[in-house]
Parts: structure tokens; C-alpha cells; sequence
């Protein structure tokens, strides 16, 4: 009769959950230098955005007006950063 061998059982722990991004900046703990920073965003418009921008200029819509999709926080996206090391953290799109 044959024994079964013993079987080696691993925990993996997994990492804490990170806040969710939002459109402004928020404590965390960077990943990639482990330092607890408030992160750096920037916003930058949708291709959406670009695009009703050219069909607003096609319409004959004044330029001043083409660009008000580019100014809509619902037709950009916010990229968060590292202020020290500058590694990209996420991005919050509404």
C-alpha cells in the first residue's frame, strides 16, 4: 500500500487594497519608492473630446467654441503620478 507524500501548502498574501482614484489628488504610498506622498495629477482630454471638437468646427462653430468639449471634467482623464520619483500610479476617468 502506498502513502500519499505530504503537500506543501503556500499563503500568499495579497497587498493591501489602494484607495480609489478620483479626480483629485489623494494620500497613498507609492509603489515603486514606497514613500507615503499625496499624488501628482494632471488632466488630459478624451480622443471623445478631440473628436466633438472637429465636428463642432465642421458645423461652422466658432473656434472658441470648439474647444468647450476640452474644458468638460466628464471629456477628460486624470493621470495620477509620483511627485518623487515621477512613477505613474493610475488614472481616474469619469
Amino acid at each position: 500500500m502506498s502513502s500519499i507524500p505530504p503537500q506543501n501548502i503556500q499563503w500568499v498574501q495579497s497587498p493591501a487594497l489602494a484607495p480609489p482614484l478620483g479626480p483629485d489628488s489623494i494620500p497613498i504610498i507609492c509603489t515603486s519608492c514606497g514613500q507615503s506622498i499625496f499624488t501628482s495629477t494632471s488632466r488630459k482630454a478624451k480622443a471623445a473630446a478631440w473628436w466633438s471638437c472637429m465636428l463642432l468646427s465642421f458645423c461652422g462653430c466658432c473656434f472658441g467654441c470648439c474647444l468647450i468639449p476640452c474644458c468638460l471634467h466628464s471629456c477628460n482623464v486624470v493621470n495620477h503620478t509620483c511627485p518623487n520619483c515621477n512613477a505613474y500610479l493610475g488614472q481616474y476617468r469619469p
